[in-house]
């Protein structure tokens, strides 16, 4: 049972972590290539705007990070820790995809808006945006699982943190030994 909880725990992290990579690269990739003219009210010659996923939907990009960020908070924390961070995931991942979907339903006065009052002769777009949302589902996806099995994946092991001595009980010389090599009273009850 401990193989497959742990490796449940690896399958999310490794979709978790593959997922906001992608977010954070589609964000900053061109999403959006318009010419527009150089002159006000002509139609050549023209120039080349690019923008990018972060140029058009500013959150999104944000977001991307804290899904990234959110994995080094899965490994770092355990049981009620390790579930807010995956509600944060969770919100992070929805705020990415959110983003990317509303681009594809209100590209035109992103576009406008990123134009600052220019106009477009033509506009072409590519599939980044649709990376970004599918990276916000998955992160969605595997932070709702964090939620709700986090608590109960494997955590850092307990012995990065010191021990009190009460949690030491010796039963041989030797580990009597290595109890007072590190400052403890192995007599004491």
């Amino acid at each position: 049972m401990t193989r497959t909880r742990g490796r449940e725990y690896g399958l999310v992290l490794l979709a978790m972590a593959t997922a906001s990579v992608g977010i954070v690269v589609a964000y900053g990739s061109t999403w959006i290539v318009a010419a527009v003219p150089v002159f006000s009210g002509t139609t050549a010659p023209t120039t080349s705007e690019q923008f990018s996923g972060t140029n058009l939907v500013g959150f999104g990009g944000a977001a991307g990070w804290v899904c990234l960020a959110a994995v080094g908070g899965v490994i770092a924390t355990r049981s009620w820790g390790r579930t807010f961070v995956g509600a944060i995931a969770f919100l992070a991942g929805a705020a990415a995809g959110v983003g990317a979907f509303t681009f594809w339903l209100s590209r035109g006065p992103l576009v406008e808006a990123a134009l600052e009052g220019g106009e477009a002769i033509s506009v072409t777009g590519n599939v980044w945006w649709i990376v970004a949302c599918l990276g916000g589902l998955t992160v969605m996806i595997t932070g709702v699982l964090t939620v709700l099995r986090g608590r109960r994946w494997p955590a850092l092991g307990r012995r990065y943190e010191r021990a009190t001595p009460s949690d030491v009980t010796p039963s041989s010389a030797t580990e009597m030994w290595d109890a007072m090599n590190r400052g403890e009273d192995p007599t004491r009850d």
